[in-house]
């Protein structure tokens, strides 16, 4: 009897853990979370994301409602037949829909799990944002003329934007170049740099795009002549010799004896490459908002063009076509070991190793113009130190990817490499750059600590110095 007693007692004691081990789940405590990501106070037409979490049981429904003086807008009213953890809920105001007409609201958020704590009610959390509507997008106007453009190739566009503007700049196919004010007295003048890349098509649209806080754009075609730019096309022959002697060093820790030569030169001439191009394009966006240049950049003194910019490269290996790359700059050789000049005044921003270009120094020349000097055999410049054109960087040299003694020299824009030919030339840098700077200088005037004079009588040359 004692027995079936105590197996009675143990029966009941399991169905009240199994109870309690099935009810406290049900009855979790963690209220949903709700996260409007919003960079300002101002909403759009630009859309944004609403995230919701719940830890428990998992959300029951949500509610999301826009409230103005005009009334109270619905935008979404979800109920879940399953569980959901997470729930990521872009929003995108459509105005003439909704009815609204801009000026302050809220965003009211409602989430509901999925908990029985409160008499079977989940557990509940009522978010509400305070935002300004705003659905009118900022002015912009091109106040610049005569945009002549090389394929490959720089401009300069100014421009006026209205004082909403948050963001603006240039845009070029995928590529976007940000506008900078403060040279010019007016505050709504700006002025962009930028590049026509080598790699988009000859009919890409070009315009200047301005931004407001609530994410509404307005875009400004202007007129402009494309040059087409016919680049070399060469084939490389790449040696055992060749991989063992600076393919294998480049990689270090990350070779392999005895490993696939093909595979470890793919690494490199690809992998690393690109990894080293987004590294530039990284760097570059230290550039500063003020014009540190004057008059033509200068071509390392005694230079012969030995590689011209965007040379189209195909690699054979063993007679298979193994890769296809660009060369995003000028090779320039005189002597071994020869003396590194600064092309133009500027800050340096880079004076190491950099992958594929050895020992690399890279100055900032304002409004994202950078230029870049690579394979070096070594560097006197550091990181911070103002220089001035024709200043010593360092001396030539063949670290890097550099198959003989010579240097590499890049110019960029916002990180995009451009024809550094047209910046070598005083003409294209007077008609381009400099008059147009002037024109709207008269106008405008010239901000208090801006260089009004960006001509430099030195002479320049005029073009590279090509080896036959």
């Amino acid at each position: 009897m004692r027995g079936v007693r105590r197996f009675f007692y143990l029966i009941i004691i399991a169905l009240i853990v199994g109870a309690i081990l099935y009810i406290i789940p049900e009855l979790e405590w963690h209220s949903p979370t709700v996260d409007i990501k919003l960079d300002s106070e101002y909403v759009g037409l630009r859309p944004f994301d609403i995230e919701i979490k719940d830890r428990g049981k998992g959300l029951k429904k949500v509610s999301i409602v826009l409230v103005d003086e005009q009334g109270e807008f619905p935008l979404v009213a979800r109920d879940y037949p399953e569980p959901v953890k997470e729930e990521t809920i872009q929003i995108k105001l459509d105005p003439k829909k909704l009815g609204t007409k801009g000026g302050p609201a809220e965003i009211r958020v409602a989430a509901e799990d999925r908990s029985h704590l409160k008499l079977f009610v989940g557990n509940k959390t009522n978010v509400v944002k305070k935002v300004t509507i705003d659905v009118t997008p900022p002015r912009v106007e091109v106040m610049s003329r005569e945009h002549y453009i090389n394929h490959g190739g720089s401009g300069l566009v100014i421009y006026k934007a209205s004082g909403d503007t948050t963001n603006s700049g240039v845009k070029v196919d995928d590529y976007f170049f940000p506008g900078h004010k403060g040279y010019f007295k007016n505050p709504d003048l700006y002025m962009a740099f930028f590049a026509y890349p080598y790699n988009v098509g000859t009919d890409t649209k070009v315009a200047v795009v301005a931004e407001d806080a609530a994410g509404n754009s307005k875009e400004a075609g202007f007129f402009y002549r494309l040059k087409n730019v016919a680049y070399k096309k060469s084939t490389l022959n790449i040696s055992d010799d060749f991989i063992d002697r600076k393919i294998i060093p480049i990689l270090g820790e990350d070779s392999s004896q005895g490993g696939d030569l093909k595979e470890a030169f793919l690494k490199v001439n690809s992998e690393l490459r690109k990894k080293n191009d987004a590294e530039i394009k990284t760097i570059s966006e230290k550039s500063e908002s003020e014009i540190l240049w004057k008059g033509a950049f200068h071509q390392l003194t005694n230079s012969q063009v030995e590689a011209n910019f965007a040379d189209e490269r195909t690699y054979i290996y063993n007679g298979e076509v193994i890769d296809h790359q660009y060369h995003l700059g000028y090779d320039l050789a005189v002597t071994r070991r020869y003396p590194v000049e600064a092309a133009n005044d500027g800050v340096v921003i880079f004076a190491g190793d950099l992958g594929i270009y050895g020992n690399t120094v890279m100055i900032d020349h304002g409004y994202g113009i950078n230029t870049l000097y690579g394979h070096m055999s070594s560097i006197d410049v550091a990181v911070g130190d103002r220089v001035k054109k024709k200043q010593i960087l360092g001396r030539t040299g063949e670290t890097g990817l550099a198959s003989g003694d010579h240097l590499h020299y890049g110019v960029y824009i916002d990180g995009v490499a451009v024809r550094p030919v047209e910046w070598w030339d005083s003409k294209w840098i007077n008609d381009n750059v400099i008059n147009k700077i002037k024109e709207a200088g008269v106008e405008f005037g010239v901000a208090e600590g801006q260089n009004s004079s960006l001509s430099d009588n030195t002479p320049q040359k005029t073009g590279a110095t090509q080896k036959n």
